[in-house]
């Protein structure tokens, strides 16, 4: 009986909890279909009212994307940190081609560097099959 009890607090607890949520995003403005698991709120943070536009960030992730495939084939066999730096590099002289008054910083291209990385497909470098 006591099991039973705990259970039906528990998902009133977790309902309660997801409407919280869903309260917070709404009272934030926060379009969770429209923010790209986040990228928008990371990137956008950094640019000023008149270039934060969902478009400009779609933007930056295309672009941080192909300076992380042109990175990854032309220094295969170079070390991460140096691919790492060599991308935050090119990225920010892509995005400066874009004429925004204000600048994302090295942080946030980082990890949005590393994502790019992360999704990038598997070499297989260094792995054996059995």
């Amino acid at each position: 009986m006591l099991d039973i009890v705990i259970q039906y607090v528990l998902i009133l607890l977790l309902v309660l909890g997801l409407g919280y949520l869903v309260y917070l995003l709404r009272d934030r403005d926060i379009n969770a279909r429209e923010d790209y698991f986040g990228f928008d709120y990371v990137i956008l943070g950094e640019l000023s009212a008149s270039e934060a536009t969902s478009e400009n960030a779609k933007r930056i992730i295309r672009i941080i994307s192909s300076v992380v495939d042109n990175v990854e084939s032309n220094y295969k066999n170079s070390e991460n940190t140096f691919k790492e730096e060599k991308a935050i590099f090119l990225a920010k002289e892509a995005i400066s081609l874009l004429n925004f008054e204000s600048n994302i910083d090295s942080e946030s291209l980082k990890y949005l560097i590393r994502l790019a990385v992360a999704l990038l497909p598997a070499t297989n470098k260094g792995v054996e099959h059995h």
